[in-house]
């Protein structure tokens, strides 16, 4: 198990310390040439680490199992975001470990939430390599949706259907290959008309790709000047709308849909129109609570309204980006918002959250159960994406739901030892555990930022957003003494 996966693990190793050379590129356009140095010694040591561990450990054909794609999706999340801190700390922006490790980690698990208070002090190679890193955590979310998470079968996964060619290969690293082309393909399209869009609504080239990779990453890391604050004009919001839902739905349809002209994928599948579904309903209710309030935040109606879209899909896609006056927000919008980030998105998206995928499943179940109680010699047959919904599956997505509320009382409770509110805790616990970090200007208002956090409050922060991003079975199955021992 250690040898596949580690084999695996080394070539990931390697393509971030390739990546580590990409900033380079930033440092001699904005003229930041003190930052060449640091990001090539860590490229370096990215690469010998990445180069040692794959000659060590070969790559095993075989069909993964369930021990090997949990070992996987641990190891991955928390050794990729320790290598991915070096160049915070080697170029003196964040010196202190906990410091880059928690932005690695944001950056890598797309959550949002920032060391740095103002942006504007920080040079503009760091800022693009914290966009860059998550970035490639959004394609790497997206590819071990599509290849690795169905086998593992956590909280339901079996059902997700993918649009891809069938025929990967059967190991970790063939998996992989077979998923990363397509998913590349049609991730870096949307990217790259992003950034041309936000272009031509006024922004610098640099924000437009800074913040079209924050978008299709679902991560909400901006180059705004102070964290909290929204920087985008009317235009620039009506942009994102659209790309921030593009993330926060199944990559594999779109790839279907715009390299072969497959529209039937959308009309067969009912989790997007339910996700569709839900942001409309969201919208509605955010435009109601928030038409009262003073013109002096939104000028007319049809500002509201947009605004209301822009904070729903953020909400909701898990991204983060914060609407204008956020802290100014009815109670009514903080709630719902909280409650869309427990929903989240689709499955195989970038977006965090309890997914989509299973609030069907739980709603098939209700259904099943007041037919049941209407006609008790009745038979009612629960189906999903063309597959039965079996007592397993059914089990492991209470067991899921369960481990999430528990999760968000758990962790709540820690931050009120150090010191927090309820409200803020609270908040703080859902934008962190389900990847909106960015939006805790929303969800926590009174929160100052999280520079200011002690040593241990930001360890566990950082320990939240990996669990998040390993939907707590996970992490639990690999602390458990049985699974070691296998």
């Amino acid at each position: 198990m250690i040898a596949r996966v580690g084999h695996i693990l080394g070539c990931l190793l390697i393509c971030l310390g390739i990546s580590e050379l990409v900033p380079i590129v930033a440092a001699f356009t904005f003229d930041e040439m003190d930052m060449v140095l640091p990001f090539f010694v860590c490229s370096m040591f990215t690469l010998f680490v990445g180069f040692g561990i794959r000659m060590a450990f070969r790559d095993d054909p075989a069909k993964p199992d369930r021990y090997v794609v949990i070992s996987f999706l641990v190891f991955t999340w928390l050794i990729i975001p320790l290598f991915a801190s070096l160049p915070f700390m080697v170029s003196g922006v964040l010196t202190k470990l906990v410091d880059a490790y928690f932005e690695a980690t944001s950056a890598f698990t797309t959550s949002g939430a920032t060391m740095l208070a103002n942006t504007a002090l920080a040079p503009k190679t760091v800022l693009f390599w914290r966009s860059f890193l998550q970035w490639q955590g959004g394609i790497y979310i997206f590819i071990v949706a599509a290849s690795i998470i169905p086998i593992s079968a956590i909280g339901g996964s079996e059902l997700f259907r993918n649009a891809l060619p069938h025929g990967e290969g059967e190991g970790l690293l063939g998996r992989f290959k077979a998923s990363f082309k397509p998913l590349a393909q049609i991730y870096i399209l949307f990217t790259f008309g992003c950034m041309i869009l936000l272009s031509l609504s006024g922004m610098s080239s640099f924000d437009a790709l800074s913040t079209a990779m924050a978008t299709l990453s679902s991560g909400g890391f901006t180059t705004q000047a102070s964290s909290g604050v929204n920087q985008f004009n009317t235009m620039s919001e009506l942009i994102l709308i659209p790309f921030m839902l593009f993330a926060a739905t199944n990559l594999t349809y779109h790839w279907s849909f715009f390299m072969n002209g497959r529209y039937k994928v959308y009309n067969n599948d009912r989790e997007i129109k339910f996700f569709l579904g839900l942001f409309l309903f969201a919208v509605v209710i955010i435009f109601f609570a928030i038409l009262g309030m003073d013109d002096a935040y939104y000028a007319n109606v049809f500002r509201k309204f947009e605004v209301a879209m822009f904070t729903a899909a953020s909400a909701i896609s898990t991204t983060g980006f914060v609407p204008d006056a956020a802290k100014a927000l009815p109670l009514s919008v903080t709630i719902l918002c909280m409650l869309l980030m427990f929903v989240g998105g689709t499955a195989c998206s970038s977006a965090g959250g309890f997914k989509v995928l299973r609030f069907r499943v739980l709603f098939r179940q209700a259904d099943s159960e007041i037919s049941r109680l209407a006609h008790p010699h009745g038979i009612v047959a629960m189906r999903m994406n063309d597959m039965n919904i079996n007592s397993s599956i059914l089990m492991s997505v209470w067991t899921l739901l369960f481990l999430y509320l528990s999760t968000i009382a758990f962790f709540a409770c820690f931050y009120g030892y150090f010191g927090r509110d309820i409200d803020t805790a609270i908040g703080l616990t859902i934008a962190n555990l389900f990847s909106a970090g960015s939006m805790t200007n929303v969800v926590a208002p009174d929160f100052i930022g999280y520079l200011g956090m002690g040593y241990a409050e930001k360890w566990m922060t950082s320990i939240l957003m990996l669990i998040g991003r390993l939907e707590i079975i996970a992490f639990l199955i690999f602390l458990t003494p049985s699974f070691r021992k296998n």
